[in-house]
């Protein structure tokens, strides 16, 4: 009887520890830092208008610039470039601490997603400021 709780605890403890180290893993993973060469996918993609953005296939991977007029809540913004708004999705987490005011210019990065009846938005993957619409 001794043995098998000693068992289960050594199991346990086990289990645990490999629990915990897949879980640091993960985050280090998400931490950002330095990378001697640059991801050549991400380099890719052209950016596109908001009016393009609209007519794209569903799931279609877009990057955009513009602005962040208001958000419309539950994660909801309304996005806006010379060619018109769009809907986009952000969730707390894709801003990494970062705050965006509606007369900030950003680049947002995501996916293209039409529901079936809903209008069209963009669910944001990244998000960061950039200086100005000139540069």
């Amino acid at each position: 009887m001794k043995n098998t709780i000693k068992y289960k605890l050594c199991f346990l403890f086990m289990a645990a520890s490999f629990f915990a180290g897949s879980q640091v893993a993960i985050s280090k993973k998400h931490m950002g830092g330095f990378k001697e060469t640059r991801e050549p996918e991400l380099e890719a993609f052209e950016i596109i208008s908001v009016e393009q953005a609209k007519n794209a296939k569903d799931d279609t991977f877009v990057v955009l610039q513009g602005y962040v007029d208001k958000s419309l809540g539950d994660e909801r913004y309304l996005f806006r470039d010379e060619t018109g708004t769009i809907q986009i999705e952000i969730e707390d987490k894709k801003f990494r601490g970062l705050t965006v005011y509606p007369d900030d210019f950003v680049q947002i990065s995501g996916e293209v997603d039409k529901g079936l009846f809903s209008t069209t938005e963009i669910e944001v993957k990244n998000i960061s400021k950039l200086k100005s619409a000139k540069d």
